[in-house]
């Protein structure tokens, strides 16, 4: 069964990863890096709307891991500079850019994909299964550990996949998506597009 929540409530599993997938092309044309910060906690709050676990530390780590390797090659303005190392305004910029691009694209696929998601086709059950894998592994309490980095995520899936389980996870019945769903997913859509004039 899907976890009730607002989301499970109001909108049907297919219209609301369309409209995750709409949304997607506005965020990633968007080059302001306030508006792209404030779209990526929106979407965080989101995904604790439809029920899911953040792991902050995780997400945190994320964006400050590939800001740091981005500022191995100098651009722009000089910052600060410590010893050899030296920290620039556009490396600076475009390392924050990228770490924050990549946790919102997760942010979008933990608020708009459910595991009652069904998809037209054989392609599209399986595009579902692995959308449903993908977030139960970021949604685990086990950890991809890097010592042991084949064994741990053997042991993450071979938990998802417990014979008998699978199919009846995936495939719980889906609502259909009410006047205030519509609503709320059109305004989404047009607030990210419209983001894109700041």
């Amino acid at each position: 069964m899907v976890k009730e929540t607002p989301f499970s409530r109001n909108f049907n599993a297919l219209h609301l990863f369309l409209t995750g997938g709409i949304i997607i092309p506005a965020y990633l044309f968007q080059t302001n890096l306030s508006v792209r910060v404030a779209q990526v906690l929106l979407f965080a709050a989101l995904s604790v709307v439809a029920g899911k676990r953040i792991k902050w530390t995780y997400f945190i780590i994320m964006v400050l891991s590939i800001t740091f390797f981005n500022l191995v090659t100098p651009l722009g303005q000089v910052l600060v500079t410590v010893g050899p190392f030296t920290i620039t305004s556009g490396a600076l910029g475009n390392g924050l850019m990228k770490g924050f691009t990549i946790v919102g694209l997760v942010f979008i696929s933990l608020f708009s994909i459910r595991p009652d998601l069904k998809l037209p086709g054989r392609l599209g059950g399986m595009i579902g299964r692995v959308f449903y894998y993908f977030e139960r592994v970021i949604e685990g309490k086990k950890k991809v550990q890097a010592r042991r980095l084949i064994a741990s995520m053997d042991e993450i899936l071979m938990e998802l996949y417990a014979p008998g389980t699978t199919q009846e996870a995936v495939a719980s019945e889906s609502r259909r998506t009410t006047a205030a769903g519509y609503v709320a997913g059109a305004l989404l859509v047009l607030g990210n597009w419209a983001l894109l004039l700041v």
